[in-house]
């Protein structure tokens, strides 16, 4: 509860009124109630009785009709003379926009207006029996002994409190308190006006106030022409570099702007009516530079003329300077990938050249030998620029092979690496040894010692097979590689069987281990296809795989065709099997005959 002594005179005075209208205007009423007037006070009408007249003698304007509200404004000429009798007094009394009580110096309440009833919810008879601090909440029997010390030197005391309604909840009022004197007797008046309205308002304007104060985005508002004016938050002012609002007065926006062109462009758009929303290159005071997302629309008054700007930034140097470092190393990833790309392109001819660009013709010499030779074919797809897939076929005489099929684990530059690498020991292996368990051995010896040291574990399944035509042999050595599929000289299509002692670890997974080998007859008309699983792991849109099985399946049909036409059609099988025309995992197929005039008995 706040209580406003003060001693000015009250009333309203418009500055273009004279000095002596505006004196009639402030004039101040005093009234004296006599007995008989105060009776009659007393005795008010209930709600909704009281008489309404145009003019009541004396000058005293009223409301002409039942609803009519507003504070009655009384000339200084009919303050001058009385009252004519308590019914003109009731009828202002009851006529005022305020709730009215009149109490004694003890605060005993003697008289209410009607204004008082709707206010308090209860009738006048109800609010006579009760003294006046009863109806304002908290209120002390001190307050109206510090109203009556305060009364003496002031002709009115103002105090902000909470008035309680009969039904016990409260309401924000305005309290003017002033002396009454009634027949030679004092009394209080209490003009008491709801300001639930204004409360809620001012808590509105109160909420808003601080949420501008505490936004991060810097808030100001301007003049037409730009210039700083009325309101610079805390995050517009650090944003310009400023100390305080009374500096940014001194500024016109244009000033921060990089580009001082962009301030017509603004202002054009906002006397427009349109709302100017963009990213601006900005300088604080000292020079220095920062972004900001800026948004500038017309401050408009109620009557709908611009009266100013309303300036809205976010500062967005840090997004900025992070979105150009993103720039910057996207340009320069790009250019890596290009480098990188045109890197494994070279790699990628480079592991074609490294394929056989033609066949060894190996051929029976022998007149004790079946008569035929070997044919080939082979089919590479790659899964990326640079597989890990690959063969070789190492001619050991004119009747002997030496054919190696690999997959190295993983694609790209690492695979290449690797693949590189094992087409160097190839070479200098087989000048040493012509069987395949001990090719495989040397290989994986020599292979583990130069990886031992990579971070990572680097592997790859291999198998080896000597195709020897004047012995009629196969000899097989398997290091973990899928075994290759056989066709008999019958048509019978099965996978190769190799025992237990011929199949060993992948190349790199241990350094000692050693390698058995198998032995097979060859005679004429059997064929071999060598493969990578990235065949036989093709997968269709239910994820099942294309299998041994699909293999199986596929090379029943074109047994018989040559070789170059069997891998074909198994590649189409495949992929009409996964209804893509590319294949995750690199495909790597070699088909070996023996192509003879005699079949001979079939063997394995």
């Amino acid at each position: 509860m706040k209580t406003i002594a003060g001693g000015e005179r009250v009333g309203y005075a418009h500055p273009d009124m004279s000095k002596e209208e505006q004196n009639k205007a402030q004039a101040t009423m005093r009234i004296d109630i006599t007995p008989a007037m105060l009776e009659q006070l007393q005795q008010a009408p209930e709600p909704g009785g009281v008489r309404l007249v145009k003019r009541v003698p004396g000058g005293l304007n009223v409301p002409q009709r039942p609803g009519s509200t507003g504070v009655i404004r009384i000339p200084a000429a009919a303050t001058a003379a009385r009252p004519q009798g308590g019914e003109d007094f009731q009828l202002l009394l009851q006529s005022i926009y305020d709730a009215v009580f009149i109490t004694d110096p003890q605060g005993d309440i003697t008289g209410a207006n009607a204004r008082a009833e709707q206010f308090f919810g209860t009738t006048r008879a109800e609010l006579c029996k009760k003294n006046v601090l009863d109806w304002l909440c908290g209120a002390e029997r001190s307050l109206l002994d510090t109203i009556m010390g305060s009364l003496q030197s002031n002709r009115f005391v103002l105090i902000q409190a909470f008035c309680q309604r009969a039904d016990g909840s409260m309401f924000p009022a305005e309290i003017s308190v002033n002396r009454l004197p009634l027949s030679g007797k004092l009394h209080l008046s209490f003009f008491i006006r709801d300001i639930t309205i204004r409360k809620e308002t001012e808590e509105r304007l109160k909420t808003g106030y601080t949420a501008l104060e505490n936004s991060g985005s810097g808030i100001a508002v301007a003049d037409v022409e730009g210039a700083l004016a009325g309101y610079v938050n805390p995050a517009m002012l650090t944003l310009l570099g400023l100390e305080n609002a009374e500096e940014a007065y001194s500024y016109n926006f244009s000033h921060f702007l990089k580009q001082k062109e962009l301030a017509t462009e603004m202002l054009s758009a906002i006397r427009a009516g349109d709302i100017w929303v963009g990213e601006l290159e900005m300088q604080r005071k000292d020079g220095a530079t920062f972004f900001a997302q800026a948004s500038l629309e017309p401050n408009l008054n109620p009557d709908g003329a611009m009266t100013g700007i309303v300036i809205s930034l976010l500062d967005v140097t840090p997004q900025r300077q992070a979105q150009q470092q993103l720039e910057l190393y996207a340009s320069q990833l790009r250019q890596k990938n290009a480098e990188m790309e045109a890197d494994l392109r070279m790699a990628r001819d480079l592991q074609y050249a490294f394929l056989p660009a033609s066949y060894p013709d190996i051929r029976t010499a022998d007149a004790a030998a079946a008569p035929g030779r070997l044919d080939f074919a082979h089919v590479y797809h790659p899964s990326g620029l640079v597989g890990g897939d690959f063969f070789d076929i190492l001619q050991v005489s004119a009747h002997q092979v030496l054919v190696f099929v690999c997959d190295v684990m993983g694609h790209g530059a690492r695979a290449a690496l690797v693949v590189a690498t094992i087409r160097g020991l190839l070479e200098q292996i087989a000048q040493e040894t012509h069987e395949p368990g001990e090719f495989m051995t040397r290989l994986n010896a020599a292979y583990s010692k130069i990886f031992s040291g990579a971070n990572e574990l680097m592997f790859a399944t291999a198998c080896c097979v000597s195709f020897d035509l004047e012995s009629g042999r196969i000899l097989h050595a398997n290091a973990g590689h899928p075994l290759p599929m056989v066709i008999d000289p019958d048509g019978t299509v099965r996978g190769a069987r190799v025992t237990e002692e011929a199949l060993g670890p992948a190349l790199g997974l241990f350094g000692d281990a050693v390698y058995g080998q198998v032995a097979n007859e060859l005679p004429p008309g059997k064929r071999m296809v060598f493969y990578t699983d990235g065949l036989t792991e093709a997968r269709n849109d239910k994820q099942d795989e294309f299998e041994v099985e699909g293999m199986q399946t596929a090379m029943k049909q074109t047994a018989a065709e040559p070789l170059s036409d069997m891998l074909e059609a198994l590649v189409s099988a495949a992929v009409e099997f996964s209804g893509t025309p590319t294949f995750e995992d690199d495909v790597c197929l070699l088909a070996v005959g023996f192509v003879g005039q005699d079949e001979g008995k079939t063997g394995d």
